[in-house]
């Protein structure tokens, strides 16, 4: 398999799994719902953090350059070049 295929396949199927795993966490967050197997139990508590909020800053401070940085990362993404008719192989769409 082409490369850049395999990666489209494997961006395609990374996401159906996270949102079913999302659809699922939905559900263990539900009153009642069962978080047991035979195998596995579920543990559901909840988690407290900090968070910076940085908008509520002075203007004074969100305009001063003395304060902000540019960072650069790459990013790799994919979308599809062709349009495939029945028959053809199954091609997933990453955007």
């Amino acid at each position: 398999m082409d490369p850049v295929d395999e990666f489209a396949r494997l961006k395609a199927e990374i996401r159906r799994l996270q949102d079913r795993a999302e659809a699922l966490r939905e559900g263990f967050l539900k009153p009642g719902a069962r978080l047991r197997s035979n195998r596995f139990e579920i543990t559901v508590k909840r988690q407290k953090r900090r968070v910076f909020v940085k908008e509520r800053l002075p203007e004074s401070v969100l305009a001063d350059p003395r304060y902000w940085e540019e960072r650069e990362s790459e990013v790799v993404t994919c979308h599809e070049i062709t349009t495939f008719r029945a028959g053809d192989p199954d091609i997933v769409l990453i955007e």
